[in-house]
This record gives structure tokens, sequence and C-alpha cells, in this order.
């Protein structure tokens, strides 16, 4: 066995990527490679920090956004947390040493259970940072100026501000609307590029945002220069149009145009009508043909020279049949043998058809559900009889990959490739939760018709699929509005050119304007823009600079392609040709001719800037990333152990030093043999190992003995649940006859009966999690400096105490604020963020609702996250104990044959000194301070849990799901190797490869693999692609695909321990979730017990912000508890959702629960009284993330990070007033009474360590002498 290591092999190396950008940081953009373009606004190449200052087209240097003054960046701050965050200047980027601190703001609790700062209760004046009084709910100015610069004068403060937004908006030459649901607008990607087209000050953005878009009449929707809009599920397209006729922006895209892409048939009426292949096909449209409005039919004729038929005009199929041997499909005589795909003719739905020659079957295709793209169905030879499709030859497509290409403009095209969802319908996803794709270079012909597709349909960005086969290429559906995922020299690209195309624009319309002045304008030109849905290049214009720098700009990028412009159009096509034969660049993309942008009309409504602007928020975060916690059980009743409460009746912790003495109380406790002596050996153990490992802790929990008459009462119950759930175990007594403190504090003093003593160690932050935070932090800030700048100038944070969640805390806001953070910036808030045992009683009863709903006979509730086909709970626990017991048998070979010594010559000097045990050899780099030996603990003790005992505790396959989703990330290659059964324990069919019985060591040790010509030949083997053949000869053909280091996927000898993944993901969805509440009533009653005090905190927030002269944040991070609750509280409170629960997933590490604030600068409502001026209108939108989920963490492609990316956030609830959101939840207030303490004592504290009772109270097994 080796030893523990003694820190993370990661703590310096890691760091250094954080620290020192390089040339090919995606943070980090050379200024030489744009257009016109400075440096990153998060960036200083002298090493200080970054003046935020604007840079214009004539050179001056600087940055956008609001300058800081020196005394914003607070010193190095020391303190309790594992881990010191400190923000590099130079590249927006937050790492972390040993040691950072923070500031206990310390709290009383009164009987009611409310909490009072220290703060408040001295009278003393508020920080920044403290957390709001209760009689303050209106900050004045000089609290949130000080906060940010403590060395100005309000008076000055304000007139920085003002002189600074002068400056800004002087350097604004244009607006850019985005009108897109919030879901696309403030995605990733469009925001990526959002900001980066401002971050030199020449334009400012507006995003209308669902409340506007949804909600508002178009009138009220906020004016602009340039817009950016697209469809997507729930977006009013008719609205969008309305809008652009009332105020005629330049749009991006052309709108009307989009609703061409809603059907298939009509997308590729417009592919044959600019020559661009598809695969041969029949049209079965039993509905009388799509849909079309006579002015979008107007607008294809004038467009693009295409005249559709009206509904009701398309010819209707006679006969639709099969032939008889069920391989050829006949459509009014036309013919069309398997394998072909059904598509449905709506463009919007997914669900698409490939039936296999020779009855082999079909394979379903739909959108993406976690890691499944498509399903295989050997029973699917029958094309569906009602509905209109799209029937396609099936295509043998080249390395059974598809091509995704993305447009910019008809000049402009990204393409990359991704395996195919026919060949097993996995989806392979990188660290970010994406697809993995590979960057591809398009063909020339391929470049021509990426450049009649975006001109054709009017879409400057967009979407398009292509097969390639047998050295051709094909059209398979166009998408509309589609960004590239993650790719930054995508975006810089994207972004330059459209900042291009609106320069271009502005510096047109400015001079139409002019010569307008001078009356030299004819009439006509109005007229001819009408009629051409280009801009005319005919007219020599001096562009040669833009083409020059955007030429050498294109020509540089790998993942680009320069598209020709050669088009040559139809000459069937009664419309101009879309793109000019002029020697000067391509115009922007047209809009419609509808978009006229010459002069608005007299009579147009004025519109605000902002309709709804975001005001503040309030947002709730779970912690990142953590090892596995792992705890030991006992329950006690001798002395030694009730003296560790030190007089207290209510729960205690003990750490550091505290640990000593419950050691101490064991070896008494084996001295008087007062005990189980193998328990206490196991306790005694545990602890001398584990009492030095950060974060280790002993919780103690008395259990008091019940009056007489409550056990009489509980008796009768029992006897009644006895005759039901057949429970005869005597450990569920504790649960009858005995209370926890929760329930007898403040009534009269009982005597103790017995305690448990739990032992907890693990939980500790890992490395990953700070680079998870600190993504996180940022895309934060990137949100917030496009929805509302001001927001970033006033936030206070607050977390618990636990080291996890006060490091992510750090982390987070340091790289949100950008910049380093005081001492004192984050307040410890043990009262709203910390453990509570208020509801402890209840959570017991549901945990042993929980155990009878896994015994045989029961099938799971409706209400609870249980697959269809899935049997019942007990038949999935048992199969999972068996899957342990195979693993275990596999762990414990593999342990003894790789730890042997290898054979080898022991003359040879290749091999003298060296280690020659294989074991280390398996996983080259080990993090968080694990080694094989720990790896072996954790599993051991699990297999214990489930192997060796009767019933296994619902809480264990928390435990079990945790580990194995820690290790398939942080140990993947030795979690893979050290699983994979000896060629004995395979199947015949499985142990007939020979090489089954190798194991895949580390790439990062290649020269120190043993038997290496195996391992090479095993690599060559999966990585070579296999020889193509046809789907009609084989429906099920495999496609060996090299899949980077994992073999979880591919290797056949793994699949016991995927399908062990799959089962106690099943079960932790089960049971994680109902642990707090299974019917809605205990949802809501544990919910309000557990997390009372930080709603109460929510809606003082909420009012704070609304009542704030500008904007503001308050922020929390909590741990996993509380986010369940918090969500439960607002589902079962009364306020109405958008997502079901069951559409819910896991809450995992960095979910976000964001109470947004929404405030109307068009909308007033009455004052309070009568003669009050009007205050604006605000509504709350409620959103959620699941953070850093991912279904299957075995599939994903992992970097030295071991990161899992975050999960964008969706709205939880519409747009609702915010009286009503508060009012809700006030209402429930008083639904429960908090006990007078729900936070356990921590005898570590110092008021604690000297702590003695004021009454003796009954510490003995006897009776009560109080």
């Amino acid at each position: 066995m080796t030893s523990p290591s003694p820190a993370p092999s990661t703590s310096a190396e890691d760091l250094s990527h954080s620290v020192k950008p390089s040339p090919t940081d995606p943070n980090r953009r050379d200024s030489s490679s744009t257009v016109g373009s400075s440096q990153c606004p998060l960036q200083s190449s002298n090493g200080q920090a970054p003046e935020t200052t604007v840079t214009n087209d004539s050179g001056a240097s600087g940055r956008s956004g609001r300058k800081r003054s020196s005394s914003q960046v607070g010193p190095a701050t020391l303190a309790t947390s594992p881990v010191n965050v400190v923000s590099n200047p130079t590249t927006a980027r937050t790492f972390t040493h040993e040691g950072m601190g923070l500031q206990v703001q310390t709290s009383t609790q009164n009987g009611a259970g409310r909490v009072t700062d220290e703060n408040e209760a001295a009278g003393t004046g508020q920080s920044k940072t403290a957390a709001p009084s209760a009689s303050s709910t209106t900050p004045d100015m000089t609290a949130k100026r000080s906060s940010v610069s403590s060395s100005t004068t309000i008076a000055a403060s304000l007139s920085e501000a003002q002189e600074k937004e002068r400056e800004r908006k002087a350097k604004v030459i244009g607006r850019i609307g985005v009108c897109a649901l919030d879901a696309k607008a403030r995605s990733k990607p469009c925001r990526t590029i959002l900001n980066r087209l401002i971050e030199n000050g020449e334009f400012e953005t507006v995003i209308f945002g669902d409340k506007v878009i949804l909600d508002e009449s178009v009138e009220n929707w906020p004016t602009c220069d340039f817009l950016i809009s697209f469809f997507s599920t729930g977006f009013p397209l008719d609205k969008a149009i309305s809008y652009v006729r009332l105020r005629k922006p330049y749009c991006v895209n052309d709108l009307p145009m989009q609703k061409v892409l809603w059907d298939r048939r009509l997308v590729l009426r417009v592919l044959d009508s600019i020559h661009v292949p598809t695969p041969r096909r029949l049209i079965v449209s039993r509905d009388g043909g799509p849909y079309m409005p006579a002015e979008l039919a107007a607008h294809m004729e004038n467009r693009i020279g295409i005249k559709v038929p009206r509904q009701g005009e398309w010819p209707m199929p006679q006969k639709v049949e099969l032939s008889e041997d069920g391989e050829t499909l006949y459509v009014d005589g036309k013919t069309l043998k398997k394998p072909f795909v059904e598509k449905p003719t709506n463009g919007e739905d997914h669900n698409i058809h490939i039936y296999f020659a020779n009855g082999k079957g079909g394979r379903r295709l739909f959108r993406k559900v976690g890691n499944k793209s498509s399903e295989f169905d050997p029973n699917m030879n029958q094309p569906r009889m009602k509905g209109s499709y799209v029937y396609e030859q099936f295509m043998d497509v080249d390395n059974a990959e598809d091509v995704k290409a993305y447009t910019v403009g008809p000049t402009y095209c990204h393409a990359e490739t991704r395996k195919s969802p026919v060949v097993d319908g996995v989806v392979r996803r990188n660290q970010h939760g994406k697809e993995i794709r590979f960057v591809t270079k398009l063909s020339k012909d391929e470049s021509g018709m990426a450049s009649r597709i975006c001109e054709a349909f009017g879409q400057a960005v967009c979407g398009f699929d292509l097969l390639r086969a047998h050295g051709k290429s094909y059209v398979i559906d166009v998408n509309g509005w589609s960004f590239v995922k993650d790719n930054d020299q995508y975006y810089d690209s994207c972004a330059e050119i459209l900042r291009t195309t609106f320069i271009q624009f502005i510096q047109e319309r400015q001079a139409r304007a002019s010569l307008r002045e001078q009356g030299s304008i004819t009439s006509s030109a109005p007229k001819e823009k009408e009629t051409s849905p280009t801009r005319k290049t005919s007219t020599k214009r001096n562009t040669s600079g833009h083409r020059t720098t955007l030429h050498n700009l294109l020509s540089r990028s790998p993942s680009t392609t320069r598209l020709s412009s050669h088009f040559t159009a139809s000459g069937t096509n009664s419309a101009p040709p879309i793109v000019s034969n002029s020697t000067t660049a391509p115009a922007p993309t047209a809009v419609t001719a509808a978009l006229d942008v010459e002069e608005p009309e007299a009579k147009v409504p004025a519109a605000p800037q902002h309709t709804w602007k975001l005001k503040g928020m309030v947002t709730v975060f779970r912690h990142a990333d953590r090892t596995p916690k792992q705890k030991f059980k006992f329950t006690f009743h001798s002395q030694p152990f009730i003296d560790l409460l030190k007089g207290h009746r209510e729960e205690v912790l003990l750490i550091e030093e505290g640990l000593q003495d419950v050691v101490e109380a064991t070896r008494k406790a084996i001295d008087l043999q007062s005990e189980d002596m193998d328990k206490l050996r196991q306790l005694k153990n545990a602890l001398e190992r584990k009492m030095h490992y950060p974060g280790t802790k002993v919780q103690i929990k008395p259990m008091f003995r019940k009056r007489e008459d409550e056990i009489k009462e509980a008796k009768k119950k029992k006897k009644k649940t006895e005759g039901v759930d057949g429970n005869t175990d005597g450990n569920m007594d504790d649960s009858v006859e005995l209370e926890t403190h929760t329930r007898v504090m403040g009534s009269e003093i009982r005597e103790i009966d017995k305690l448990q003593l739990i032992v907890k160690w693990g939980g500790e932050p890992t490395h990953s999690a700070r680079y998870q935070a600190q993504d996180l932090g940022e895309s934060y800030r990137k949100d917030m400096l496009l929805m509302n700048r001001d927001v970033l100038e006033d936030v206070l944070v607050y977390t618990s105490s636990e080291r996890r969640v006060s490091t992510s805390a750090q982390i987070w806001t340091a790289s949100f604020l950008d910049r380093k953070i005081p001492d004192d910036f984050i307040k410890i808030r043990k009262d709203l963020l910390d453990d509570s045992n208020a509801a402890k009683d209840e959570m017991d009863k549901v945990k042993k609702k929980l155990k009878f709903l896994l015994r045989p006979g029961n099938k799971a509730p409706p209400q609870f996250a249980w697959p269809k086909d899935m049997p019942e709970p007990s038949v999935v626990m048992s199969n999972v104990i068996e899957l342990m017991k195979f693993h275990r048998e596999v762990l414990r070979k593999n342990y003894e044959r790789f730890s042997a010594v290898a054979v080898v010559p022991q003359d040879d000097p290749e091999y003298a000194g060296k280690d020659h045990t294989y074991l280390g050899k398996i996983q080259s780099r080990w993090c968080c301070g694990e080694d094989p030996a720990l790896f072996r603990e954790r599993w051991e003790k699990l297999f214990v849990e489930f192997c060796d005992s009767e019933k296994v505790d619902p809480s264990k396959i928390s435990e079990l799901y945790d580990t194995m989703k820690y290790d398939a990330l942080h140990n993947r290659v030795f979690l893979e190797n050290i699983f994979t059964p000896p060629v004995n324990m395979l199947p015949k069919e499985t142990a007939g490869d020979p090489d089954n019985d190798d194991a895949i060591v580390d790439g990062d040790d290649t020269e120190e693999r043993v038997e290496r010509p195996k391992r090479e030949r095993l690599s060559l083997r999966r990585s070579v692609i296999g020889d193509r053949q046809s789907f009609g000869e084989d429906a099920s053909r495999s496609y060996h695909l090299s899949t980077g280091k994992t073999r979880a996927k591919a290797d056949a000898r793994l699949v016991k321990l995927r399908e062990l993944y799959r089962l106690a993901k099943v079960l932790f969805d089960f049971v994680s979730p109902q642990e707090y509440g299974i019917t809605n009533e205990e949802k809501l009653e544990i919910g309000l017990l557990t997390s009372l005090p930080l709603i109460k905190q929510i809606v003082k927030d909420l009012e704070t912000v609304q009542a704030a002269e500008s904007g503001k944040s308050f922020i929390y991070f909590t741990k996993e508890s509380h986010i369940y609750t918090l969500l439960n509280c607002i589902i079962e409170g009364g306020i109405p959702v958008k997502i079901d629960r069951s559409a819910i997933p896991e809450l995992d590490y960095l979910t976000q629960i964001s109470f947004e604030l929404y405030e109307s600068e068009s909308k007033t409502e009455p004052g309070e009284k009568e003669g009050d001026p009007n205050t604006s209108a605000y509504s709350i939108r409620i959103a959620i993330s699941p953070g850093c989920h991912s279904t299957d963490p075995l599939d994903m492609q992992l970097d030295s990070k071991h990161c899992i990316g975050c999960n964008q956030k969706k709205s939880l609830t519409k747009h609702l007033e915010w009286t009503y959101v508060v009012e809700t939840l006030r209402e429930k207030f008083h639904r429960v009474k908090l006990p007078h303490r729900f936070i356990p004592i921590n005898l570590g504290e110092a008021k604690y360590r000297t702590h003695v009772a004021d009454t003796v109270l009954a510490t003995t097994t006897g009776p009560s002498q109080a």
C-alpha cells in the first residue's frame, strides 16, 4: 500500500494555468488580430489593475465601462479558509493559495428565532458589506458609494460617476437591441459576442427580455439602431415583425423569412431554387401544404423569385403504400427504397425516423435528452400513416459524421463535425456539457452553398446541416440563427464582422442623410431599395481598408473558411443576384423590404431606452465541487460519551482539539466495557486515522426519553403501523419512544436516554472547485454588464461557516467583481446558512417512510422521479447490491494482481532500483490528496454497508452515487482499470478478445507502461475507423471511433460498472430529494423549519433592492439542504412555477436559485397614499440552474481541471408582480415555530470552551434530578 499523499499534486502546477495567460488563453485576445479592436477590457499589459476607460477608433487606449479607483482594490486577505483567493488584474483570473479569511458576522437569537445583528443592536452605522437592518430598507447614497471608494465624498462620487457616464455615452455610435427570449439572449455564446461588441465603447446593448417581449405591446419596446432577433419556442415572431415595421432598425436576420424555416417543404423548395444539392426525396402532404400568409408569399417572390402555392393548392397524395416485402415506399407511382429517413414537415418537430432495409428495424431520432439523441427499435418497420412527411434517401455518410455549418454573413462560415446520432444515439460531451465536435474545413462547393443559403434565406447568422457521402455534399436542414459553442476564434470573427457591418451601415445612413440635405438623392432611391432584397453594391465605394483587414483576419483562422462569392443566380429567378458581381466587398446581408431605414414615419410613438430593466438580484448558491463526504454513526448510552455534552442538552459539534476528547471518552468506555466493543474499536480506529484530516468533526445528538402517556400513545400507533409495513426492527424504536432536543427545548427537563455520535470527514473543496466558481463568477459579471452594470457597484455576499462553502464564495466574488476583495467583505452567517436541526424529527419520520418504499412489493409513488420501464425500487436495490458484490470481488482481485511485483530481468540495468509495483502506474497523477490506498478504503466501506448489511440504509445510496460521480471525474483512469474484471470473471463472448486481460494506464505515463506492444495494438485497434458498410446490410453496425482516455462506453468489460452508476443514479433521484419531504405538506414544513430565516432575509433583501436608488445584489452561499428546502418553499408555498418538479434535475454543485427584480421605466403605479407621487412598477422572475450537472460523467471528455461546466439558468417562474411574490412568501412565516436554538453548538468556539451550565442537569441514565 502507498501512503497518503501529503497534498494534492495539482496545487502548484494547475494554478499556473490561471496565473500566466498564454497566447492561446481564450481570455486573452490579440489586438492585432481584429479590426480596430483593443485589448480585452479585463486585461492590462503592465500588470497593474486595469483602468476601464473607453477606446475609440482614433486610437485612444483604455477600457470600456467604469474606471475603478485604486482604493477599490483591497489588500491580499488572510483567513480561516483552506485557500487564498487572489485576483490577477492582468487576466481577470482568480486563483487560490492557503490562508484567506472571512469576517464572522456574529448574530444572536431571541426566543422567537429572530436573528439580530450585533451592528444593529449596537446602533452602529452599516457598511456596504453588512446585512441591511430591518429599519433601513432604503439605503442612502452614502452607504452605497462608500463601499466602492471610502476615500471620496458623496458629492465627488456622484460627480465622477456622472462624468464617466457622459463620457461613455458620448463615444457610443449605435445601440444594439437583442430581441430574443432570455434563454437564448443571455446564453453564453450570445453574451460572449455582445461583450466583444461593447468592449471598446462603440456600442451599447439592450436586452429586451421575456417580460418586454411577452407582456408589452411593441410600442413600448426599447428603441435600437441594430436588431438581433430570432425565433425559438415560445417567441412571438409576429410581434417582432410588427416592431421592425414600427421602428425600422437594421436587422441582422430577416424576420419574415424565419417563418419559411418552420416548414421543411418550403426550405427544400428554396434550396432547389439556389441549386443546393439535397438527398433524393418524396413528399407526402396530407395537410394541404404549408400555410403561408400572402405577405410572406409576396416577400419570397420578391426576394428570390419563388412563387409558392397557397395552402390547399399543394398536391395531395392519391396513393401511399409500402411494397409487400416492406422494402419500397410508393407515393403516386414514385418509389423510394429502404433505407430512408422520415421527417415531419413541421421544421420544429425533431421526431425523425430512419427505416433500415431487410426488416432490420429502425432508429428514432429526437432532441437530445441528457446524453441520448436516438434509440434503436428492432420492430420499427412501418412508416407513420398519419401526418405529413418528407421521405429522404438515407445517406451512408463518410466517417459516420455530420457537418454543422455556421455562417456570419455570406463571406464567412465556420464548420464542425460531430458523431452522427445514427451511430449509437449516445452524445459525447466536453467539460462544459456541450457535444464534442471537431473543426473542419469546407470545400469550395460547400462554401458556395453556405453563401447562397445565407443570402437566399436572409439570415446573416445561420446554421445548417451537411452530409458528406461518396465525395459529394448534401444539405439536409437549415436551422436559422445558430451560434458555435466554446470557440473563441469564432466569437472574435463573428463580433468583428457584425461590428464592421454596423459601422458600415451607420456610415451609409449618415451619407444618405448628408445627401438628402444637399438635395442630391433622387426619389427613385428608396423605391429601388424596396424592390431589392439586398443592398446594392454596384456603386463604387472606398472599402478597401475593411476588405483588407477582414481578409487578413479570416485567412489567419484555421477553424474558418473563407467563402467564395462567385454565386451566379439561376436564370429562372426573377429576383436580382444575391451577391453582386462588383469588385467591392460583399455588403451586409439584406433584411426585408419592410425594414426600410431611410426615414421613420412622422407619427411614431416614443419609447424608453429600457422598458423593463434588471434592478437587482438576490441569489442563493450551493457550493462548488467537493470530495465525497463520509461518516460513521454510533449509538451510545454510557457516561463517558454523555460527558462530552459538557452539560448541554442540544446537539453539539466537536472539531480540531475537541476530537481528542472523543478519543479519550472512547478509551474510557473500552476500559469500562460499557458499550459494544467492536463499535468502540471501530470508532477509536476511525478517529485516530481521520482526526488530523481537515474538516473532520464529531456530532453528538442527545435523545430524550418520553413521558409515560406519550409512550403509550406511541405504542398504539406503532401497533397500527406494524400491520402495514411489517416493521419489527428494534432499531426503529428510537423514532417512536425517543425525541431529539428540538422538541423538548423550552418545555420540561427530561432525562437523556442515549445519544447518537456521528464522525464525519471529507467534503473538502477540490481543485476543480476553484475553476467552477471562477468561471461562474465571470459569467455572472458578463451577464450583468449587459443587463445592468450598476448591479456590480453594490454587492453584499454572505456564506456559511463550512470551508467548502466559504471557499466557493471567495473565489466567485473575486471573479464577479473582477478585483481583490477586502478582508471583511464576505460575512459568515451561521444563523441563515449553516446546518439547521430544526426539522430533525420530521426528517427522521420521512427517512423511515423511504425505508418502507424500498421494501418488496412497493411501487414508486407517481410524484417521484422514476423511469417508466424501471422495475420497482426494491428490485433495483437488489440489483445494486449484487453489482456491489461483483465489484468488490473485482476490486480485490485487481488490487492483489496489480500490487504484485512485475516479472522483469534482474540483471537488466534498465530496471535496477525501480519500483515495479504496477498499481502505482495505473494513474500517473492523483488529486485532492488521494492515492490507491484511500481509494480502496472508500470503496471497502461502501461494500460493507451494501453487501454485509441485512437492510441498506437509504442514506447510503447518496454516498455510493457521490463516490461514483467523484471518481468518474477525478479518478477516471484508476476507476475504469481497477473495476475491469479479469478474464476468468468475464462472459465467454467478452473474454474471447486476447487483449482483454490488459489495463489501459494513464496516457501521461507512456514511458513506463508494461507490456507496451499490446497496449499499442489495443490503442490502434480502437482508434482506427472501420470500413463503411451499408445500413441496408447491417442496421446495427458499429463505428470504432476514438473516444479519448475513457473506456467506459467502448469497453464491453465495463458494462457492469456503467450499470452500477445508472442504477445508483436512479435510486439517488428517488431518495435524495425526498429526504426533505415526500408529501407536499412535508416538503413545505421541513422547508420552512430548515430555511425560514433565509427566506425572511430574502424577502427583506428584495424590499431593499426595490427601494434602492440604483442596482444592488445580495449573494448567499450555502449547502445542499438549504437549496432543496428553499426550492420546496417556493413550489409548495403557492408561487406558480413553469417547470414541473419531476423535470428539475439533481441540484448539483453551484446550483443557483435567483430572484431577479425588474423595474419598469415606462409604467408607474399610484403612490401608497392619496397625493403621493407615482412609483415605478416592479416585477420578479425566479430562475434556477442545476449547477455543474451532467447526467453521466463517465461519458464526458475531461481535461486536467476535472471540471464540469455550469448549466445556464432557466426561468422557474414567469414574471410576477413583485408584491405578490413577497407577500406569498411572507404568508408562510407563521406556519411553523422554530425552536429557541436550531444550530448545533460548536464546543470549539471560545464562548463554549469554558461553558458551565447554570443549572446542573441530569446527565445520567437514571431519573432526572432537576
